[in-house]
């Protein structure tokens, strides 16, 4: 896939943001992480940033799914902790945890990500 320096930034910036909310939810499913560092995590990682930042062009790039659904996943996990905590339980993490490893494989997939693998 041809992509440009902007294309690669986007790639990387997304899918390390959700490497990291990845390690932050196998920790609570651990029981190494608590609520507050979760939500402190979530806040660091700055979802809406990259939110504001990348919607407006993965919007119009099918090829680029799997990248939507991480940083939409994390802005949701991020703005939406309380409440699904308080009506589905810490449990209901597992399904965020799920979803974010299946994009990453997939992203793994479609992309050369060994830099970036390295740099996390």
């Amino acid at each position: 896939m041809n992509m440009n320096q902007t294309d690669q930034e986007m790639i990387k910036d997304i899918t390390r943001m959700g490497m990291k909310t990845g390690i932050l939810l196998r920790g609570v499913m651990l029981q190494k992480v608590d609520e507050e560092t979760l939500k402190w995590g979530l806040k660091e990682l700055c979802p809406g940033d990259l939110m504001s930042r990348y919607f407006p062009f993965l919007v119009t790039r099918p090829d680029y799914v799997n990248l939507l659904n991480i940083l939409h996943l994390v802005y949701s996990l991020e703005g939406q902790l309380d409440f699904q905590i308080k009506e589905y339980g810490f449990d209901s993490l597992k399904d965020d945890l799920h979803e974010i490893n299946f994009s990453l494989q997939q992203i793994g997939e479609q992309f050369d990500l060994q830099e970036l693998a390295q740099a996390v």
